[in-house]
């Protein structure tokens, strides 16, 4: 597994003044062209967020830091249709009303039966949650990706109830200045 890390500074009203480490390469392997640092710098991270419910969980993740200038993080998972990759995120306040989120790749498997590329679609019956990557088919069960028969072509970006355990944890141990309760989704989880 090589080492991937990516950073970028953000400032108070959300434009992405910086990005580097590995970004570029983390943005074309994931077949995001539009994503590469020239694209993405001096616009509004908002903008590149898909799904309300995603849009929301990362806005609340950014405000606890600029309010409380106390660093979160955040395990989840950003799956290539091969790999299995699990993240963690640490948004850490800066001087000058500005956050540094790092992304650092902890672990990569690849799937033994890898997906077919699958793309955001607004009224797709299935849904994917942006965290940990689970699936759900007509408002049934979360499905872990690597459970699936087959991986749905069209999805819909949302937050599924495990993870915004997940995240509302983070948050709230952070507001009330104590280390997070161990919650795990999809067996990861934040460390300790």
């Amino acid at each position: 597994m090589k080492f991937l890390q990516t950073y970028s500074v953000i400032d108070r009203s959300l434009r992405i003044l910086w990005v580097g480490g590995d970004w570029d390469e983390f943005a074309l392997e994931n077949q995001g062209p539009a994503a590469v640092a020239n694209r993405v710098l001096s616009t509004r991270l908002d903008d590149h967020i898909v799904g309300d419910d995603t849009r929301t969980a990362v806005l609340a993740l950014l405000e606890t830091v600029f309010e409380t200038q106390k660093e979160v993080k955040l395990d989840y998972r950003c799956d290539s249709p091969n790999k299995l990759r699990r993240v963690q995120l640490t948004v850490r306040p800066m001087k000058e009303d500005r956050v540094l989120m790092v992304h650092d790749l902890r672990d990569v498997q690849s799937f033994v039966k890898p997906f077919g590329n699958w793309h955001y679609r607004h009224d797709a019956t299935s849904a994917k949650c942006s965290f940990c990557n689970s699936v759900r088919h007509d408002g049934g069960q979360w499905i872990a990706p690597e459970a699936l028969e087959n991986h749905p072509t069209a999805v819909r970006y949302v937050v599924c109830e495990a993870c915004q355990a997940h995240i509302d944890e983070a948050i709230a141990a952070v507001r009330e200045n104590r280390k997070p309760l161990r919650v795990l989704v999809n067996g990861f989880g934040p460390p300790g």
